[in-house]
């Protein structure tokens, strides 16, 4: 599982590789199944324990400008999952906020101080500081090992004591101090139609990762789930001339309900974030994040 890329024209943001070490990873690698061929031994009930994929989340420029070029030279294909609120104008805060924190910052950490000096400042103070009482670092995200203790400290703020709209307010008002505009930030982030055009007629395979890429989708209703993946499939079929089967959970975020919503969609295949659910459903593939790849190569 691939995400973030770097070269002149993309910054080495937290957990960004360069194609250098793209092409490293993969030489770690032994066969590689080119994606359609994945999709068909899934479908066929023939996949085995040691075959593997590769697959890139979030519809990232960087991707495209960065890895694609690594696996043509390859002749390697793989999933592209793709959310799609930016193919029709909108600029994802999640996104966004991510290029804030490595374009104006010095380090992950000096972000880190300036976004909890934001919040104690705040309204949401008082809350922070309750929940952040009994906050257990080692056991939250227990599942994404490359996660420091500041990592899943900021990530249990935003996710569970804040929620989007009051994280949203604080960062924007961190952005506004700083001077910088979403638009400004949002040059040069995500692919677009025709680079997914591209993908798909180069036979890598293109799928669904929700519309607009909520950190919680199960919390929302079974409504609300079916509007964000219905929406999701709909644009990419537009664009692709055929209908996605495949799937991702952004942020490893799913339930029983999302699963219904994605089998009444026609998905067939679908992958988690991690190496948990090793027996899981045909929904719920595991896949490996390259951090712990490239940890494991560096030893």
């Amino acid at each position: 599982m691939f995400h973030h890329f770097c070269d002149a024209r993309h910054s080495r943001g937290q957990g960004a590789i360069s194609g250098v070490e793209l092409g490293a990873v993969l030489d770690s690698f032994g066969h590689v199944l080119a994606a359609r061929e994945w999709v068909d031994r899934c479908d066929a009930g023939r996949l085995r324990a040691d075959d593997l994929c590769l697959t890139f989340d979030d519809n990232l420029r960087c991707q495209y400008d960065v890895a694609l070029p690594v696996l043509r030279e390859r002749g390697m294909t793989a999933f592209w999952f793709v959310y799609t609120s930016v193919l029709e104008g909108k600029l994802e805060r999640l996104e966004l906020y991510r290029a804030f924190r490595t374009d104006f910052f010095a380090g992950i950490d000096d972000f880190y101080l300036a976004f909890f000096l934001g919040v104690g400042a705040s309204e949401f103070a008082d809350l922070m500081a309750g929940r952040l009482r009994d906050f257990c670092a080692a056991e939250y995200l227990a599942g994404f090992p490359f996660y420091s203790e500041a990592d899943r400290r900021f990530r249990f703020v935003r996710d569970e004591v804040l929620g989007p709209e009051r994280y949203f307010s604080v960062m924007d008002l961190m952005m506004a101090g700083r001077g910088v505009l979403p638009a400004d930030l949002a040059r040069g982030l995500w692919m677009d139609a025709a680079c997914l055009a591209e993908l798909h007629r180069e036979g890598h395979v293109i799928g669904l990762h929700s519309h607009t890429h909520p950190t919680r989708i199960e919390r929302l209703d079974e409504a609300g789930q079916e509007a964000e993946y219905a929406t999701n499939l709909g644009v990419l079929e537009g664009i692709l001339g055929e209908r996605p089967v495949t799937m991702s959970h952004p942020c490893n975020s799913y339930n029983d309900t999302t699963l219904r919503v994605l089998r009444r969609l026609g998905i067939r295949l679908g992958f988690r974030a991690n190496m948990s659910q090793l027996n899981g459903s045909e929904l719920e593939f595991p896949r490996e994040d390259h951090a712990n790849v490239m940890a494991e190569l560096s030893r």
